[in-house]
């Protein structure tokens, strides 16, 4: 049926498959709320009180029962919670928001002004109905009064009556929405969106993408701080539809499917989770109900464990023209030399790999007509972290060797003296520069700042002291960020150097530009490796390297 998805989730046609490695640990007990009718589908008002859905109750009356089930129409009901997790005072919730079609999942705003909930799309007295004559879901927002009456009831503006939209969920600072659809654009059967919440109303809706959603049934979604756990009927899980959970990070982990006994071998659905006591509520059709769905509290003894995720991105270039290689793949394998994973660059050469927190990899990069390159690395504890690298690709037989070091007698610059005067230090070995103070440029920029040019001038003035000075301008910039747009960037830093300079009357002849990147750190601080910034900066320079007194 279209609306498969609806609220009382009667398609329960989930086969058992063989359980596989879950996470968490959870004590879990029946309500005494549970009856022979589906009662499920709960929500937190505030922190001692709980709505559910459950068929109406009362005397039965002409089109007053679902014919899917026999069942009546649900409405939401509010019950005090127990110390133990029980339910007691059960009310009809009050307001506009029962109407005589079927009201469940539903999710308040901290200050309890506000609910979001999921009706069948029946709006000013009128239930709209698709071209096959189903009437989908739709979810609407409320308002409460003095009275604690929830009215001015209104439908999202993302509804539709071609498909459904319900289960609504709210992100910690309430300005992201989640909910569930099979909107058009939909991965699966049904997928879990998000929306932004702002000033003037709701964003456009964005489907969440493959990392959470799968070509099954994705429902009721709920947010514990950067923790999403949903529903799905999933390959891997116990049977029906099983709880995951994952987290709401730029690069998500794959869903974990949640241990026994919050999964079972049947439907399990609507996790909510107290985020201070860590004890919450599930829905399930497993044995040993009362009837239909049922409501089960529940008290969890061990979170929910992730893989620490990072990623690996960069691009691939020429390593003569260093022009973009399009069409160049590139690997990533472990340490015994499995491939775990591939990807083709993009129309801008670029690639993106997740990897493991904690792990050495192996990168290659290759392409026909090219030899391939290796690249290794050993991810760091920082889960999220960007590594960036740039892959360059030749055509010769070998792109690098390695040569055993010999001892060679130091270079000096031609002219330079033995005693070396207070304007030149020594800072490596073959390696005297013009003693200044840093030259820094601000993020992305080469514009040459006051102190820049202070410090500039000094230049100037020991090479009009040393008329036969040359020297080279030498710009680096730490590892963070593609090599080949360090390259680029450090290069236009250089060439700023070197034009002030000359229009301060210094020949041109006499110096030289070049931009390093991050091919000449001068600490261990290198693409993988945790620094400070303190240590950052130190590879952050621009060096006036003497070549001729």
């Amino acid at each position: 049926m279209k609306n498969y998805f609806l609220i009382i989730l009667l398609f329960c046609i989930g086969v058992a498959t063989a359980q596989t490695e879950g996470s968490g640990k959870y004590t879990i007990k029946t309500l005494g709320i549970n009856s022979k009718n589906s009662d499920f589908g709960t929500a937190f008002y505030g922190e001692n009180k709980l709505v559910y859905a459950t068929p109406k109750k009362g005397i039965t009356l002409v089109n007053d029962v679902w014919e899917d089930n026999g069942q009546r129409y649900l409405d939401l009901y509010v019950s005090d919670i127990t110390p133990d997790g029980g339910l007691v005072n059960h009310e009809l919730l009050k307001g506009e928001i029962n109407s005589r079609y079927h009201e469940a999942d539903v999710i308040f705003t901290k200050d309890l002004k506000t609910v979001y909930f999921t009706r069948n799309n029946f709006y000013n007295k009128k239930l709209a109905r698709d071209a096959k004559q189903m009437a989908n879901l739709a979810m609407f927002k409320a308002s409460v009064n003095e009275k604690g009456e929830w009215v001015n009831i209104i439908p999202m503006p993302f509804n539709d009556v071609s498909y459904s939209v319900g289960h609504p969920a709210l992100s910690d600072d309430e300005k992201t929405l989640y909910f569930i659809s099979d909107m058009p654009g939909s991965l699966g059967q049904t997928d879990i969106y998000s929306v932004s919440i702002n000033q003037s109303g709701f964003g456009n809706p964005v489907n969440l993408g493959p990392k959470i959603n799968s070509v099954a049934k994705e429902f009721s979604p709920f947010i514990d701080g950067e923790v999403m756990y949903f529903s799905s009927d999933r390959d891997g899980g116990m049977g029906g539809l099983d709880v995951y959970a994952t987290k709401l990070t730029k690069y998500p982990p794959k869903p974990v499917l949640l241990n026994k006994p919050i999964n079972s071998n049947k439907d399990d659905f609507v996790f909510i989770i107290n985020k201070t006591s860590r004890k919450g509520y599930v829905s399930s059709n497993r044995g040993g109900g009362m009837g239909d769905d049922d409501i089960y509290s529940f008290v969890e003894l061990e979170p929910v464990q992730f893989k620490c995720m990072q990623l690996i991105t960069g691009e691939v270039r020429d390593k003569e023209t260093a022009e973009i290689v399009q069409g160049a793949t590139v690997a990533v394998k472990d340490a015994e030399g499995t491939v775990l994973n591939s990807v083709e660059v993009n129309d801008e050469g670029v690639f993106e790999l997740e990897v493991l927190c904690e792990t050495a990899y192996k990168l290659e990069g290759s392409k026909e007509g090219y030899t391939t390159q290796s690249k290794s690395l050993t991810t760091t504890a920082e889960a999220d972290k960007i590594t960036k690298l740039l892959i360059l690709l030749g055509t010769g037989d070998i792109l690098e060797q390695i040569e055993t070091p010999v001892a060679v007698e130091e270079d000096k610059p031609e002219g330079l003296p033995e005693e070396l005067p207070e304007e030149i230090v020594k800072v490596r070995p073959s390696t005297y520069i013009v003693n200044i103070e840093p030259i820094y440029f601000e993020l992305n920029s080469s514009y040459l700042n006051k102190d820049a040019k202070r410090e500039l001038d000094k230049v100037v003035e020991l090479m009009n002291k040393y008329p036969e000075m040359i020297i080279e301008s030498g710009s680096h910039t730490d590892s963070r960020g593609i090599e080949g747009y360090n390259i680029w960037l450090s290069t236009r830093r250089a060439s700023s150097t070197v034009n002030y300079i000359i229009e301060k009357g210094i020949d041109a002849s006499r110096i030289t530009g070049k931009g390093y990147g991050e091919t000449q750190l001068i600490n261990e601080c290198s693409d993988g490796v945790d620094c400070t910034e303190a240590q950052h900066a130190m590879n952050r320079r621009t060096e006036f390297v003497i070549i001729k007194m």
